[in-house]
C-alpha cells in the first residue's frame, strides 16, 4: 500500500478499511444478538464521516498525479501538495557541470536546444543554443544532451555531469541505452561510447531549477538552422 498510494491517500483509504471492517462487525453483532439490521445508508455514511476527520488531521501530502487526484475527488475532498524546494548545485571540485534541455514548437514542430556548463565555483565555462528543425519535444531533449557530452569530450572535460529535466533522457543515460529513434542513433552511439571513457553521472532537476538551459533552448527556437 506504500508503494501504491500517496501519504495523504494512504491514510484515507487505511481509514475507510478500518471503519468498513468495523461496520461489518457492528451489523453482525446488532442482528445476532438484538435482531437488528443496520441501515446501509447509515453505514456508508458514517465511513464518509471517517475519511473526511481523518483528512482533517492534515496528515501527509498527495501526489501531483492523476491517480491520486481521482481518489481525493470520490470522497470530495482536497488534496495537499507536497512542496518541493528546486534549487541548483554546483559540481565537486575538478568535474563541469552542465544543464540541457530541449524544445520544439508543436508535435512535431521547430525545435531547438540549449545547454550551459558550470564549475564548481557555478562560473560559466560555455554554452549553446542550437536550432534543429523539424523535431519532436523529446528529440530535442536527446540531441541536446549528445551536444553537451560531445563538446565536453572535444573540449576534454572527463569529469562531466549532466542534469537534465527530461526523465526519459536521464533513464537512457543512466542505462546507457541505445533505444532511440533512427535518425539520431548514430549520434547517441557515440554519445554512449564518450560517456563510457568519462567519469560520468547524470541527475534529473524540476524544470524550475534548469532555468538557464530552458531560456537557451527557446532562444534557439528563433534562430535559423545552417544549410
Amino acid at each position: 500500500m506504500s508503494i501504491l498510494f500517496s501519504d495523504q491517500v494512504r491514510v484515507l483509504w487505511k481509514t475507510a478499511i478500518h471503519v468498513v471492517v468495523w461496520s461489518v462487525w457492528f451489523a453482525r453483532n446488532q442482528l445476532i444478538f438484538e435482531s437488528k439490521a443496520v441501515d446501509f445508508k447509515s453505514a456508508l455514511s458514517l465511513v464518509w464521516r471517517a475519511v473526511f476527520d481523518a483528512n482533517r488531521l492534515e496528515i501527509g501530502c498527495m501526489r501531483n498525479c492523476v491517480d491520486d487526484l481521482l481518489i481525493l475527488r470520490c470522497f470530495d475532498l482536497r488534496g495537499r501538495l507536497a512542496l518541493k524546494s528546486v534549487i541548483w548545485s554546483p559540481p565537486a571540485p575538478g568535474w563541469i557541470k552542465v544543464n540541457t534541455d530541449g524544445a520544439a514548437s508543436s508535435s512535431p514542430g521547430v525545435g531547438g536546444c540549449g545547454g550551459v556548463f558550470r564549475n564548481c565555483r557555478a562560473f560559466v565555462k560555455g554554452c549553446f543554443a542550437v536550432p534543429l528543425g523539424q523535431v519532436f519535444a523529446f528529440e530535442a531533449e536527446l540531441i541536446a544532451a549528445s551536444m553537451a557530452i560531445n563538446f565536453a569530450w572535444q573540449n576534454g572535460w572527463h569529469r562531466l555531469w549532466l542534469e537534465s529535466d527530461s526523465s526519459y533522457v536521464v533513464q537512457l543515460l543512466s542505462s546507457r541505452s541505445k533505444q532511440v529513434p533512427w535518425r539520431i542513433r548514430q549520434v547517441w552511439q557515440r554519445c554512449i561510447y564518450q560517456i563510457s571513457k568519462m567519469e560520468f553521472q547524470v541527475s534529473h532537476i524540476f524544470r524550475e531549477g534548469n532555468q538557464v538551459a530552458d531560456a537557451l533552448s527557446k532562444h534557439a527556437l528563433g534562430l535559423e538552422v545552417d544549410s
